[in-house]
């Protein structure tokens, strides 16, 4: 059984790229010499075990860094780790390759069912050692891509920000304010223009030419596979997109329409980006008191979750509120030597607290339930599906949110609902946007940003931009850090938000029936593909004609019922 640690008492150590080379020419002698399929299964166990360490103990590192990242002691773990993981994974580079050329893959199927050779197979064709530097240019251009990001100095209003820092001003009541902010903002994009074009115009050729290294025609089939997508390719995708052109925009019409009575405006801008008059609706109580709402909320949503929670508090498995010289933003991590996640967030007082609390435990409450899985790489399923789990929980946990939200819980509700609609359109564009630029690796950066237009007419034809220069001249998504960093991961909330809610239609029908089916996926981690997955969840395929089409049905009944003159 598990010992029952605090998160301060997890042993901690480096592992050193000598011992892990020492270990795997023993496992691959062992791997390639033997007769029996047992024991190729058993050295695959023993890399498994090497596996959960090595990962817990990076994962600790990364952690304490983000807790603290004054602590220079933090800092160095951290960096050691960044340093070896490219030997550690030409290292297991190796064994990959000794499994997939395996006499006994279908013994190996029998013991672990085939993802993990799937994903392994895929792994295998986005790697070759010729393209090492060319790999190592791109990670130094997506550095260059958030130190410039990062880097922004921004006057206004006497003061100076970063980006983050502006944030707040773009949702202000004062819509004067809004817009000077919004201003500010485009004006540094549009000072750093250049850099922006230059920086993208590399990475597009530069994967362009990985691509065309590895054998493929260009990078849309490659940027598939390093997202690990073995069962759906670009045609499936434009399909969903298509469902969304014809389904979504309307509706997202429609709540414009609501919005502009919610705030009593004639006319919408970009710069209108808020969803009430005096501001959004903010919890109610102390970090303290809502965690203690969480924890007793999870008692009542399922035993599971009950036993769960519990153990993120009493292990102090969670790190929540906004300090000094702690990391921005909120994830999910976790430690698979000990079997426990860990939820990092920074709570400052807005609704997003909450959100945090329930989206990050989605993820948490899956990674705790899948902790028996027999591989590591089951741990954790692909993004898109990843995100189902989250999303998923933001929408089971709604007949809890009186507790935080009080006399507030409407307005929480309907900004949830349309929040996540409105969405699905821009989420489309960004990823038709992107295989029209692989697909034309040579157009020039004037070209994309007229492109990125007339996407934009096609997902958001409401947006209206007034007199702000540089998003109306097509450069917005350069603000867009996934489209530099991590290309076609995007399309992969949008795919989760469709399957979050069907979850939610389903609840609102049959609790009980609702839960089993998502505790069942949670359950299966990583162990079967993205179309697996949903189809073990009893959901709709979002790909599929019809999916998206009775999703909107029923989230448009909802929205017919609220009256929006009371939010």
């Amino acid at each position: 059984e598990e010992k029952k640690m605090k998160y301060n008492d997890f042993p901690y150590k480096r592992i050193s790229v000598d011992s892990q080379k020492e270990l795997m020419a023993g496992w691959l002698n062992r791997f390639e010499k033997t007769e029996s399929a047992d024991e190729q299964i058993s050295v695959l166990k023993e890399v498994d075990e090497a596996n959960r360490e090595y990962s817990s103990y990076q994962a600790i590192a990364s952690l304490n860094f983000n807790r603290n990242i004054k602590d220079k002691a933090a800092k160095a773990e951290k960096d050691y780790y960044d340093k070896i993981g490219p030997e550690i994974q030409e290292i297991h580079n190796k064994l990959d390759q000794a499994v997939d050329a395996s006499d006994f893959k279908d013994e190996l199927k029998k013991e672990w069912g085939d993802t993990f050779l799937k994903m392994i197979e895929m792994d295998l064709k986005t790697f070759d050692p010729k393209i090492m530097d060319m790999l190592r240019k791109e990670t130094e251009l997506r550095n260059e891509y958030t130190q410039l990001v990062g880097g922004a100095q921004i006057e206004f209003d006497g003061k100076t920000y970063n980006l983050a820092g502006l944030g707040p001003f773009h949702t202000d009541q004062d819509r004067d304010l809004r817009k000077r902010s919004y201003h500010a903002r485009f004006q540094w994009f549009a000072e750093n223009a250049d850099q922006f074009d230059e920086l993208y115009d590399k990475l597009v050729k530069l994967r362009h030419k990985i691509a065309v290294t590895l054998g493929y025609e260009n990078f849309i089939e490659l940027g598939y596979l390093r997202m690990s997508r073995s069962d759906y390719g670009a045609k499936e995708v434009a399909n969903f997109r298509k469902q969304i052109v014809d389904h979504v925009v309307p509706i997202v019409t429609k709540l414009r329409q609501q919005k502009k009575e919610i705030l009593g405006l004639d006319h919408l801008y970009f710069y209108d980006g808020i969803n009430f008059k005096d501001g959004d609706p903010k919890p109610k109580g102390t970090p303290d008191e809502l965690v203690a709402g969480a924890q007793k909320m999870y008692h009542e949503l399922s035993p599971e979750t009950g036993e769960f929670f519990d153990i993120m508090v009493n292990e102090e498995l969670m790190d929540l509120v906004n300090r000094d010289g702690k990391m921005v933003g909120g994830f999910c991590t976790a430690f698979p030597k000990y079997n426990r996640p860990y939820i990092f967030s920074n709570f400052n007082g807005t609704d997003h607290d909450i959100t945090v609390l329930t989206h990050e435990a989605g993820h948490a409450f899956q990674c705790y339930s899948s902790r028996k899985q027999p591989l590591t790489s089951y741990l954790w399923p692909t993004m898109e599906s990843a995100e189902i789990h989250s999303m998923s929980m933001e929408f089971f946990t709604w007949p809890w949110m009186e507790t935080f939200f009080k006399e507030e819980t409407e307005r929480f509700k309907y900004k949830h609902i349309a929040g996540s609609l409105s969405f699905l359109p821009y989420g489309a564009c960004v990823d038709h946007f992107q295989h029209w630029v692989y697909e034309n690796p040579e157009a020039p950066p004037i070209e994309r940003k007229e492109k990125w237009l007339e996407f934009e007419a096609l997902y958001l034809p409401d947006r209206d931009y007034d007199d702000i220069e540089f998003p109306k001249s097509g450069g917005i998504w350069q603000g867009q850090l996934h489209i530099y960093q991590m290309p076609f991961y995007y399309i992969d909330y949008t795919l989760a938000e469709t399957c979050a809610f069907q979850f939610w239609i389903k609840s609102e029908e049959n609790r009980e029936k609702a839960w089993a089916d998502y505790y069942r996926l949670c359950q299966a981690g990583g162990s079967l593909p993205f179309t697996g997955l949903v189809d073990l969840a009893g959901l709709k395929l979002p790909f599929d004609d019809g999916c998206l089409e009775s999703v909107v049905k029923q989230v448009s009944k909802w929205l017919d019922e609220v009256d929006v003159s009371s939010l």
